[in-house]
């Protein structure tokens, strides 16, 4: 049986109507999460609000979430959680304009399972709230995991499969980060902090929580999935990364040192002299760490300059009288 009582209207948990859009919602949430993280609001209180909010965003946040909660609080609003009003009408006094029928003049077979996914005594319907890199998902930075993370959690999770997931950064990847995340459960929620090694591969889980052993998995035990972010210079391929590296045609022809960027930091690659285009160099060890670790790919890409100036289009007339070169010869 469920129990009314345990009703919590999110809507006005967070302060926003019913007919609000998932923009405002999402609004509301980081204005009131700044306000009320327990990180900046000593005051008492401040922490069972942020709880609060937390939970009503986990479920108002997520679209399909939101619509079985809208069944349900539909059903609240039109006295079903009211002993006295047990037997008032969709449409009636109490509706405040919802337009919704159900065939039991009571409630709705449905109702009472939706009420226990999200009050009953199976605790909340998601195992996590959104997951907040650092314990705050608001403040910025790079490589120390303080980007904002999204966790959603599958609404019928199954044994053994990610629940969740969570974006890092290729450097928070190869350097190791930690996330924070509130474990929802009939006791309450607990926020926990999960250590993600460095080395962590595209799509690797990781179990977090737990208790005692139960078949396959510790009680209370939660898998997460790892998505690397793409990156604005860098491709993953499991454990290795690969650059494209740009070069003038005289760097590429006469050969030179050049600066490569690598996840551990700035190196020197020398480029042989009669460097194509498309050639790859290596760098060994400068990828992901691991064992063993993956290697780094240098992509050569030839640049030609525009000529712009006279003496530019000069220049490059000496140089094809210089040159006796077919870059066609072997086309036909």
């Amino acid at each position: 049986m469920m129990d009314p009582s345990q009703f919590k209207d999110y809507y006005q948990s967070l302060g926003v109507k019913p007919t609000a859009d998932q923009g405002e919602i999402k609004k509301t949430f980081r204005r009131l999460a700044r306000e009320y993280h327990p990180d900046v609001n000593k005051a008492p209180g401040s922490e069972a609000r942020f709880k609060d909010i937390s939970a009503a965003y986990d479920v108002l946040g997520d679209e399909k979430k939101r619509q079985e909660y809208d069944t349900l609080y539909r059903y609240m609003q039109n006295g079903g959680g009211s002993r006295s009003h047990a037997g008032s009408r969709p449409g009636g006094p109490t509706s405040r304009g919802f337009g919704f029928e159900f065939g039991n003049a009571n409630m709705s077979p449905d109702i009472e399972d939706i009420f226990n996914r999200f009050f009953g005594a199976q605790g909340s319907q998601s195992p996590f709230s959104r997951a907040r890199p650092g314990g705050s998902p608001f403040s910025g930075g790079h490589g120390s995991c303080a980007s904002e993370c999204h966790s959603r959690a599958n609404p019928t999770p199954q044994k053994s499969k990610p629940e969740a997931q969570v974006e890092i950064t290729l450097e928070e990847a190869f350097s190791g980060c930690k996330r924070s995340f509130d474990l929802h459960s009939p006791q309450g929620v607990k926020q926990i902090v999960v250590t993600i090694p460095a080395g962590i591969t595209d799509g690797q889980s990781l179990r977090i929580g737990g208790g005692s052993r139960g078949k396959d998995m510790l009680t209370g035990e939660r898998l997460i999935s790892v998505k690397i972010a793409p990156h604005r210079w860098f491709r993953l391929l499991n454990r290795d990364v690969e650059l494209d590296l740009p070069l003038s045609p005289w760097e590429a022809a006469l050969g030179c040192q050049v600066t490569v960027p690598t996840l551990a930091g700035q190196v020197r690659l020398r480029i042989p002299a009669g460097s194509q285009s498309g050639q790859r160099l290596s760098l060994r060890g400068k990828g992901l760490p691991g064992s063993p670790p993956g290697n780094q790919t240098v992509l050569l890409r030839i640049l030609t300059p525009e000529a712009v100036s006279p003496a530019q289009i000069e220049a490059y007339q000496r140089f094809s009288q210089e040159f006796s070169f077919d870059p066609r010869r072997d086309l036909f």
